[in-house]
């Protein structure tokens, strides 16, 4: 099953260049990554039966709760943006019912290695914003005297769900890692919608990558590169992928997933993996990404079922019309 990038996170831009998460300029329109260098595809369509949920109207599965906070750009470790599971593009400022939601006050917070800790919380309203721009409502974290906030990729409601710890390559030992880049390189190089006469036959590197502990059906997140390196017009293209890495020789992977955006050098947006989790009590995997600049924010949730990966849940997005 193919898809644009507006069925992963809502509609962003395709601007100059790249950054891990959005990179965008003030209060301009976002179009969908539809051009001739920009393509996204999810694995086939899940049976009914293969992930088990209690979804809402808009996809998510309120076993997670009903919200999820993401740090933003300026918000350091102790404030994030509140991003409510049913909100629409109009209603991303409201706090209506948050109260409800988030009645223990608390919320685990989550790196991609696991979790973190646990803070208190407070809601504010959304700050204040220029004419035609929307954003979420802030979430203040505390933590007891004497403790400090651990860096966070992720917080849901206390209890709610629990990590499945991502490796980091750097990590591992320099052959491994190499050995591991390599095969990345290779499948993205095999990708079957790779258009652009830009980037054709131009080597990939792995950016960053991560592979999961715990599971018998192993994943790995990747982002990769490719550039062309002409001072005047520097160009690139930045390629996120999921990959299910079923046993240890590469020709039995598969990439379930990917996400690939081209442009100038230093305003282009691709998805930002920053968790992957199960809800508490159930076996089915889900994997967060999100997108912030500072300027628009919005996230999605990918779910893992018998037959593929398929996009569960987005947000709506907070920004400039």
């Amino acid at each position: 099953m193919r898809s644009s990038v507006r069925d992963l996170v809502g509609p962003v831009r395709v601007i100059a260049g790249m950054m891990a998460l959005l990179s965008a300029a003030a209060c301009e329109p976002r179009p969908s990554l539809s051009t001739a260098d920009s393509a996204s595809s999810v694995g086939a369509p899940l049976n009914a039966d293969s992930v088990v949920t209690s979804a809402s109207s808009s996809g998510w599965d309120t076993g997670a709760g009903l919200f999820v906070v993401l740090p933003t750009v300026d918000g350091g470790l102790v404030a994030g943006s509140l991003l409510r599971s049913d909100a629409t593009e109009l209603t991303v400022g409201d706090t209506a019912g948050i109260g409800a939601a988030a009645a223990e006050g608390r919320v685990d917070l989550f790196s991609r290695s696991g979790q973190v800790g646990t803070a208190r919380f407070t809601v504010e309203g959304a700050p204040r914003v220029e004419a035609g721009c929307t954003a979420w409502p802030v979430a203040r974290l505390a933590v007891d005297a004497g403790s400090t906030v651990a860096p966070w990729t992720a917080a849901f409601a206390v209890g709610r769900v629990t990590a499945i710890p991502f490796d980091s390559i750097e990590g591992f030992a320099s052959r491994d890692s190499a050995r591991l880049a390599s095969d990345l390189t290779r499948l993205a190089s095999g990708l079957a919608d790779d258009t652009s006469r830009t980037f054709r036959g131009l080597p990939f590197v792995v950016l960053r990558a991560w592979r999961t502990r715990g599971l018998d059906s192993a994943f790995i997140v990747a982002t990769l590169a490719r550039r062309v390196n002409q001072e005047d017009d520097p160009k690139e293209e930045r390629l996120v992928m999921v990959v299910d890495a079923i046993g240890e020789r590469v020709n039995t992977w598969t990439v379930a997933w990917h996400e690939r955006a081209a442009g100038h050098e230093e305003e282009l947006v691709v998805a930002e993996p920053l968790l992957a989790f199960r809800n508490v009590g159930a076996s089915d995997v889900r994997l967060l990404f999100g997108r912030d600049d500072g300027v628009a924010l919005g996230a999605a949730v990918l779910a893992r079922g018998t037959t593929g990966w398929r996009v569960l849940w987005e947000s709506a997005v907070a920004g400039c019309n």
